[in-house]
């Protein structure tokens, strides 16, 4: 093990001791003398000289585990603190707690209250108030209101992160007071980059809801990430350049078309067109795309770095991916049935591969085995592969009794840490398909010195041969940086997965649930030689 790890592993014992003992030794006598006090600023004690990020990690053990009182709440909220979490114990957050943080936490500089329903919005507006260094904040599932919203946009002039996904009281006005503040005539949350709206549909007008999603995107000239489940409807009116809505926006605030205005730095009264630079927007990431809005929609933000793109039923010729050269991160799933396939797809990946770091194929037909090693190869700088294909029946060959070799070359894939593999099977497959399938195994498996996260899940083909061939490579040793590794409902016996635990790696975790030529008995072959090898491996079987 490095010596960062041994650090961090010793640090979280002793805190993980802190948390054992906190009740009977740190908080006796602060809960006998000063729990009724809530005003003080300094607290002596040992969490004064406690690092704050090691404070908040200590709040997270207690109240993951369930140990964090109100008393001890109280003790660990510190002056020095600039990053705050209470998620894990937004049950004992209340309106006196909140009071508390005012009191003593400001210099915080991210604060995160998902969850904490019992802090009336007025406690939230006024927090806000006390709060202008924030650049990170989460209130979702709390009672953000409008009220709150004005605050934040107000004196939080610093705010880059906000998150208030599931707030029931947000309407479409509370957007417009987020963003622009009527008293000043002022755009507030100028350096505003991700605003996260999950699970945000306000009752009334739904169309209102849309021209307040156009008003933000407006008027945040730096947002990267508006996620809401509206959001392509908001896009397609920006692109349409349908900013005239009747009854929208409220009096005292600027109408769409000055605020597109205002955002190309064009000031003054002018009744023609919105031209389309005045709509350009400056996102970075778009979660749940359709496919027939890729043309369209995409040309309003060509600097886009990560998407999720909704892919139909039916096969479409006409989208492309050329126009996000800075691509990074692309999700392409099909939520209906038939599914589409990955042939018919996979031309369109082709122009922006080398830029992927991510990519993540969902419900997919695989009808030939090349097709996915040929995407691979074209995507070298690939960080992440995350894949679910359903493998149709296949036609078996009549003179395939003669299984070629494995290839021997490496599929040169030097920066992937993350490769999982989940396959559906209609049929069984022929023994041509499975033995080309363990090929391609191999040849990844041997080119992918960084990987860290193996997951092959329904696999048909020989795992034992694969790993046989891979850890019998000469040096260097393959696969030394393999942390976790799930073979579930997979074709492998212990033997293979012995290969695994002999080899030189950093395992923590091998998961064989559902293999069938896994045993009780083997199972617990594998566990004693763990013991006897004195290595820390959670191996999972069922």
């Amino acid at each position: 093990m490095s010596l960062g790890r041994d650090v961090a592993s010793l640090t979280s014992l002793c805190l993980q001791n802190i948390a054992e003992n906190m009740q009977s030794t740190w908080m006796t006598d602060y809960t006998d003398k000063n729990m009724e006090d809530y005003n003080f600023m300094y607290i002596e004690g040992p969490f004064n000289q406690l690092a704050g990020p090691l404070v908040q990690q200590l709040i997270r053990i207690l109240g993951d585990s369930h140990k964090l009182t109100k008393s001890g709440l109280h003790l660990l909220l510190q002056p020095h603190l600039t990053e705050l979490s209470l998620r894990s114990c937004a049950g004992l957050v209340n309106k006196a707690m909140v009071q508390l943080v005012t009191v003593r936490c400001k210099l915080l500089t991210t604060l995160d209250l998902h969850s904490c329903s019992r802090v009336p919005a007025a406690s939230l507006a006024s927090l806000m108030e006390r709060l202008p260094r924030l650049l990170k904040l989460g209130l979702a599932d709390t009672h953000c209101d409008s009220l709150v919203l004005a605050a934040i946009g107000i004196h939080c002039r610093r705010l880059q992160e906000l998150d208030i996904s599931r707030c029931k009281k947000i309407l479409p006005s509370s957007l417009l007071s987020l963003v622009y503040d009527v008293k000043s005539g002022q755009f507030c949350c100028q350096m505003m980059r991700v605003l996260l709206l999950q699970d945000v549909t306000p009752p009334g007008d739904p169309e209102h809801w849309l021209y307040a999603l156009c008003f933000v995107l407006l008027a945040l000239p730096s947002l990267e990430q508006l996620a809401n489940p509206s959001l392509a409807q908001a896009m397609r009116l920006l692109y349409l350049r349908t900013l005239r809505p009747h009854g929208f926006p409220p009096g005292n605030f600027p109408s769409l078309v000055e605020v597109a205005k205002t955002r190309a730095g064009r000031g003054g009264k002018c009744d023609g067109p919105v031209r389309t630079p005045d709509t350009s927007l400056r996102l970075k990431k778009l979660e749940d795309l359709d496919e027939e809005d890729l043309s369209t929609l995409g040309s309003l933000c060509q600097g886009l770095e990560e998407v999720a793109i909704s892919l139909s039923n039916q096969t479409k010729d006409s989208w492309s991916l050329v126009q996000w050269p800075n691509l990074t991160h692309l999700t392409l799933h099909c939520p209906e049935h038939p599914p589409r396939s990955l042939e018919d797809i996979v031309s369109n990946i082709h122009p922006i591969s080398k830029s992927l770091r991510l990519l993540s194929l969902q419900n997919l037909l695989w009808h030939h085995q090349e097709s996915v090693s040929t995407l691979l190869t074209w995507c070298p700088n690939l960080q992440s592969f995350q894949s679910h294909f359903t493998v149709p029946h296949q036609t078996a060959i009549d003179d395939a009794a003669e299984l070629p070799p494995w290839p021997g070359d490496p599929l040169p894939l030097l920066h992937l840490h993350t490769f999982s593999l989940l396959l559906e099977i209609e049929d069984a497959l022929p023994p041509i398909f499975q033995h080309k399938l363990g090929g391609f195994l191999v040849s990844l498996l041997k080119g992918c010195p960084k990987l860290e996260s193996l997951s092959l899940c329904g696999v048909p083909a020989p795992l034992d041969g694969v790993f046989e061939v891979v850890y019998g490579s000469p040096q260097p040793q393959p696969l030394q940086r393999l942390r976790e590794v799930s073979l579930c409902s997979s074709n492998i016996t212990q033997w293979g997965a012995s290969l695994i635990l002999r080899a030189k790696n950093d395992l923590r975790t091998l998961d064989l649930s559902h293999c069938k030529d896994v045993t009780c008995r083997d199972h617990h072959q594998l566990q004693e030689k763990a013991r006897r090898d004195k290595r820390s491996v959670s191996i999972t079987w069922q």
